[in-house]
Parts: C-alpha cells; structure tokens; sequence
C-alpha cells in the first residue's frame, strides 16, 4: 500500500510540473535564448546598425555589404532561425540596395526588431511572459503569443517550425 501511494504521489507530482518543464524546452527554449542573447550588448545579434555604412536619421543611404554577410552567418551560426527567416532577412538587405540605387536611400525600421514595438517591454518583462505561456504545437509547428500586463492589447507573435528536432524561429509579429 504504502509503495502505492508513493508511486501516485510520484505520479501526481510529474504532471503538476509538466507545465513548467515544457516551458523549459522546445519552443519556449528558443525564444528564451533568443532574448536573452539580445539582452547581452556583446552578442553578435546586436550588431545590426553595422550592416548600415552611411545613416541619416532613418535613412540608410549606403549598406555595409561585406558586414551583411558577416551579420547574417551570426544569425545562422545562433541556431535559432529557420532558413526561412534567414533568407527574408537576405531580401530585405537586397530591397535596402534596390531602394537605394532607386531613390538614393532606404528607410530603416523605426521599431526594435524582435519585438516589432517603438516602446518594447524590457527582456525580463518578456522573459517573465514567456514562463507563463504555453506554446501552441500542431505538428512541427508552434506558436507562442505573449501579453503584458504593462502594455494592454499589446502581444507578441512567434512562430517556430521544428526542422531536425530543434525549435527555429520562422516569423514573428506583434498585433
């Protein structure tokens, strides 16, 4: 009897946690990592403005293109991103190249990327968001919305797909 409690209580105790471990991996995981990348001013994910030569304001008038390649091989090399996500980001650096050779400059985003918000909440807010948010996966695809409290009406959209068993990030948008 008493190994029978011990065991339903063991039971018991792994589901009750399952929540927060899977949190912990999978998805969540990557997004965790991405933030807290991006919460490290050293990370290489951080050096975008370098991908920009010549700025005014918001305008990009001349594209570093040797440091774009380096750029993007550091967001290949972070293991986050799909090969989908990779080569949008390639496009835009080349619509960045058309508009400039067309009007003489690009306009730059006026927005933090990962967050696609003028005023994003800070990386613990978003960190603390992520603990409590479940994925949504169909398949070998995910979903994680994020809310705030700080900010009303306000949310974060990531979508991942698995490719070789890893969790990538293939778009993100805020609504």
């Amino acid at each position: 009897m008493k190994l029978f409690v011990l065991c339903t209580t063991m039971l018991v105790a792994l589901f009750a946690f399952h929540p927060l471990s899977a949190q912990q991996s999978g998805p969540s995981l990557t997004v965790k990592k991405l933030f807290t990348l991006l919460d490290n001013p050293k990370s290489l994910i951080n050096k975008e403005d370098e991908c920009f030569k010549e700025v005014d304001g918001l305008d990009i008038l001349k594209l570093n293109k040797p440091y774009i390649r380096v750029y993007l091989n550091n967001l290949k090399n972070t293991g986050l991103f799909s090969s989908a996500y990779l080569s949008e980001k390639e496009k835009y650096y080349q619509q960045m190249e058309k508009d400039i050779a067309k009007d003489g400059y690009a306009t730059g985003r006026d927005c933090d990327e990962y967050t696609a918000s003028q005023d994003p909440p800070e990386y613990k807010e978003i960190l603390a968001a992520l603990q409590k948010t479940a994925p949504v996966v169909t398949g070998n695809t995910a979903t994680i919305t994020l809310r705030f409290k700080s900010i009303p009406g306000y949310k974060l959209v990531y979508k991942l797909v698995k490719v070789n068993n890893d969790w990538l990030i293939d778009s993100f948008d805020s609504k």
